[in-house]
């Protein structure tokens, strides 16, 4: 695909094809990936992190937590004990799904894991310095591919763009998303293998293909992504009959289809929450989420803005977002239909770039979701900028397609690199959640901690795993009444008893399904028995979502054994509940978030 420089082009291209074109330009690449993440070393743990801390650490409940947890790779395993356990433990809102399934298997991203447990549990720099070599190790690999696929010059622009990639930000600065990096780069590995086999004939080179194939897929359920990559190959660029490439991609489609029997089998999947949406298991429902999340993380791979803002917007603005974004990717497909005419490699790229999205859009739209999608996008940039450097402009066609083009590369050669550095640190944005809990609680030791509000699950939960790493004093019991950003209201309407009223009922954010789909209906009567407290729902609205719960305490709400607390301007304040017959509305409990 590469041609040598010629006099007529100017000295600025004939120095960037040199680069492109240089023999070690792989492993500096590698680098220059590890440079651009490398703030995020000294950024510290933050949300998951301390789930990982504390699940691969010998403090009490830790080892009880990993089982539920699948070892971090999960938060409920379909077994409604262990479900009400965790309930009961604080871990999960009293609202949750009782048969919630939303577990992975990827003992080999859990290794990983381990690995920093045993060496470094409580230092965040090795963490991420472990991240950062998986990118830089991820870089490589398909720089390597690249080059073996489309020549060492547009390979070259590809693993560049791919080094420079903004969207991989959050993957390497958020710590217990390794498994995306791990699972992507041995997926790199399988397809290089692939392609030597495809070329040579290597028998090696194809039983070496097959097994890194089966630990991609043991690293992370998005390894499957890869299966349209090789397809696609087979398809578009492999030149060997069509028998031989049938039994070639044999294998991998076996495979494919082996794991995620067992998969499924063995309870891993999603089922009963609003936020993972699971093809296995829900593969109509699945078909219609894909039409909507999958322009938005096209959207997100190759232009701005991130795919996560689609789910911060309201209704009005997500729809807003999405109808941008269909006409971004109706006007990209334009853009490539001149290159995809003429070129079998960016046929192969655009087929396995959009089959990436069906894992990816398994869960809320996230530029963290991207990895995938990204080796393709990052070639077909690269082929564009190819098919319009050997082609004068000519027709309304082709004028639209190298404007797209042109967006898209100035886009990625020069913003996303300055933006790396920034994505990588994303993680730090939830900052306020973590200040907002230095000191806010107090004494609590042997009391019963009741949260009367707070902005969604994750603060509660995480108050507890920063007091059990500290191995401070811990309260009796967590509790909390109230998730999100709604209006609430407290009648007490008797010595032990709360009734809560949730103007517009619970699960008033799409982010607060983890947990429970929505569509899920709650019923009057519906009763969550805990040590000490007797959850009852009282009203539902028209979508089933509960508008009034009773909270029946077993102990006067007076009794000093109990500490209330509310959120009031970013933090938890101390609180306390009304009077016998009275009736109290809380502030909102909104959260603002930055990397301050």
């Amino acid at each position: 695909m590469s041609s040598p420089p010629s006099e007529s082009l100017g000295r600025r291209e004939r120095a960037f094809l040199r680069v492109l074109e240089r023999k070690r330009l792989p492993f500096e690449l590698s680098l220059i990936a590890m440079l651009l993440a490398s703030p995020c070393l000294f950024i510290g743990f933050y949300l998951d992190d301390y789930v990982g801390r504390y699940i691969y650490s010998d403090l009490p409940g830790a080892a009880e937590l990993y089982r539920v947890y699948v070892g971090g790779y999960g938060i409920a395993n379909g077994s409604t004990a262990d479900n009400l356990w965790q309930i009961e433990q604080g871990h999960a809102p009293w609202w949750m799904y009782p048969d919630l399934i939303l577990q992975a298997f990827r003992p080999v991203s859990l290794a990983t894991h381990l690995l920093d447990a045993q060496l470094w549990l409580n230092s965040a720099v090795f963490w991420h310095a472990h991240s950062v070599l998986w990118l830089g190790a991820l870089v490589y690999a398909a720089a390597q591919l690249y080059r073996g696929i489309l020549g060492v010059t547009l390979g070259g622009l590809a693993a560049l763009l791919l080094a420079f990639d903004h969207t991989h930000g959050f993957v390497v600065g958020f710590a217990c998303n390794r498994h995306a990096l791990v699972t992507t780069t041995f997926a790199l590995l399988c397809f290089g293998q692939y392609r030597r086999f495809r070329a040579t004939g290597s028998t090696p080179a194809a039983l070496l293909a097959v097994l890194l194939y089966g630990v991609t897929l043991l690293s992370g359920e998005l390894g499957v992504a890869l299966i349209g990559y090789l397809l696609a190959y087979t398809l578009f660029v492999d030149r060997a009959p069509l028998f031989r490439r049938a039994l070639a991609f044999a294998p991998y489609a076996v495979l494919t289809v082996v794991w995620r029997a067992l998969y499924n089998a063995h309870g891993y999947g999603a089922e009963g929450s609003g936020v993972y949406v699971d093809p296995g298991r829900e593969p109509l429902r699945f078909a219609l989420t894909l039409l909507e999340r999958g322009p938005v993380l096209v959207l997100g791979q190759f232009l701005a803005p991130p795919a996560e803002v689609y789910s911060l917007l309201g209704e009005a603005g997500a729809r807003g977002m999405w109808a941008i974004a269909t006409a971004f990717l109706l006007l990209f497909s334009v853009a490539l239909v001149p290159v995809l005419a003429r070129s079998r490699t960016a046929r192969m790229w655009a087929v396995g770039m959009l089959a990436s999205l069906v894992p990816a859009a398994s869960t809320h739209p996230h530029n963290r979701q991207l990895l995938f999608a990204s080796i393709g996008a990052m070639a077909l940039i690269a082929e564009l900028w190819e098919f319009h450097r050997h082609t004068p402009r000519a027709g309304l066609l082709l004028t639209v397609s190298r404007a797209v083009g042109g967006t898209v590369l100035f886009f990625h050669l020069f913003l996303s690199p300055l933006a790396s550095p920034f994505t990588t640190c994303s993680i730090a944005a939830t900052g306020p959640m973590h200040r907002a809990l230095d000191g806010a609680l107090g004494d609590v030791r042997g009391r019963d901690v009741v949260f009367l509000t707070a902005p969604d699950y994750w603060l509660p939960r995480l108050a507890q795993l920063k007091l059990r790493l500290a191995q401070a004093p811990l309260p009796r019991r967590w509790r909390a009444l109230s998730f999100g950003a709604e209006s609430v209201t407290l009648h007490r309407t008797g010595p032990s008893t709360l009734v809560v009223d949730y103007a517009g009922g619970i699960l008033g954010s799409p982010l607060l399904e983890l947990y429970r789909d929505r569509r899920l209906r709650m019923t009057p009567g519906q009763r969550v028995v805990l040590a000490g407290l007797v959850i009852e729902v009282l009203a539902v609205g028209v979508d089933g979502r509960a508008t009034r719960a009773q909270f029946s305490f077993d102990e006067d709400l007076d009794a000093p054994r109990f500490r209330f607390y509310h959120w009031e301007k970013q933090r938890f304040v101390p609180s306390g509940v009304p009077r016998l017959g009275e009736r109290r509305t809380l502030p909102k409990a909104e959260l603002t978030l930055s990397a301050e």
